[in-house]
């Protein structure tokens, strides 16, 4: 897959001269997603077309909004791996700043989606485009005036719900991990460099690789959480905390600490990725170290379990 980024106005050369083209800004490419993907590649491999897929290089909330903590569940590297296992040829990825935000829906469909040569377009039934009030899919045939088809891809729920990325983002950040894992279809990840923590784990018989991740992601909320930790190729089951540290007085500062199990390895500095599967229990404060331990003792116990039921 070839990502491309452009910057409006752009020029069209080097540009396919047609595709079909897939519309969204996909944060998690959830099961919703998906199925636009579906729905596109299919389209493509009948037009014997490349798919081109065109999202954002940031959420428009960034820009409309000045939300500038606008939490993401993937980074553009994520969304583009999973882009690449869709199947998507071309992933055309737009700065959305100021300038662009005020463009009209027909500026938008002529300067964007024309300019990408895009044979028949694929979006979701709520897909909006430019400052107009109409832009919506029901509209988008009066802008493109017989210059390209149009699939208007269905509302998908789970449990009679829209699936969605607010949602998805909620449940993180809710600590519902299996719900956020139910509707992206895929458990929910972090990715970053281990860095050097305060070592209390190190010192109880637990030692943790500390997470320096992406700060933009969304965060799982405080508490302890059954996971699994890929570290050189290889998943290992653990135990992350998410919290403050409030046992030794750090009420400032979060981190993100995994205690990966049978493994003793020194991977200071080395990229991880921590996949999250359910939430155990809340942050607790402690009256001391021993304490501390005791618990987790215990929640090393109640993971394992976990995960051994899950296999079976």
């Amino acid at each position: 897959m070839k990502i491309i980024h452009l910057k409006y106005p752009f020029s069209d050369a080097g540009l396919p001269t047609a595709v079909v083209l897939a519309l969204g800004f996909f944060d998690g490419v959830h099961k919703g997603h998906q199925q636009i993907l579906k729905v596109a590649k299919q389209t493509a491999l009948d037009q014997k077309l490349p798919l081109m897929v065109m999202t954002f290089n940031r959420h428009p909330k960034e820009v409309y909004a000045a939300d500038h903590h606008f939490p993401y569940i993937d980074e553009l590297s994520e969304k583009a791996a999973k882009m690449a296992e869709n199947g998507v040829d071309y992933l055309a990825v737009l700065n959305f700043d100021q300038k662009f935000s005020k463009l009209s829906a027909q500026e938008f469909v002529d300067g964007v989606i024309c300019q990408l040569h895009a044979k028949t377009v694929v979006a979701g039934f709520d897909y909006t485009y430019g400052a107009d009030r109409n832009a919506n899919m029901e509209h988008l045939a009066d802008y493109a005036r017989g210059r390209f088809a149009i699939k208007c891809v269905q509302k998908q729920e789970l449990n009679g719900h829209k699936i969605s990325s607010t949602k998805i983002r909620q449940a993180i950040q809710n600590g519902e991990m299996e719900k956020a894992a139910a509707l992206m279809g895929h458990h929910y990840v972090l990715q970053g460099t281990v860095g050097h923590g305060l070592r209390n784990g190190h010192k109880l018989g637990f030692p943790t690789a500390n997470l320096v991740w992406h700060s933009k992601k969304v965060l799982p909320k405080i508490g302890v959480y059954a996971t699994r930790v890929l570290v050189d190729g290889k998943w290992y089951e653990a135990m992350t905390s998410v919290g403050y540290n409030v046992t030794i007085g750090d009420n400032d500062t979060i981190f993100i600490e995994a205690n990966l199990f049978d493994f003793d390895e020194d991977i200071y500095g080395k990229p991880i990725t921590i996949k999250w599967y359910k939430y155990t229990r809340g942050e607790k404060k402690f009256a001391g170290l021993a304490e501390l331990k005791k618990q987790l003792e215990a929640d090393q116990k109640e993971i394992k379990a976990y995960f051994d039921q899950k296999q079976k």
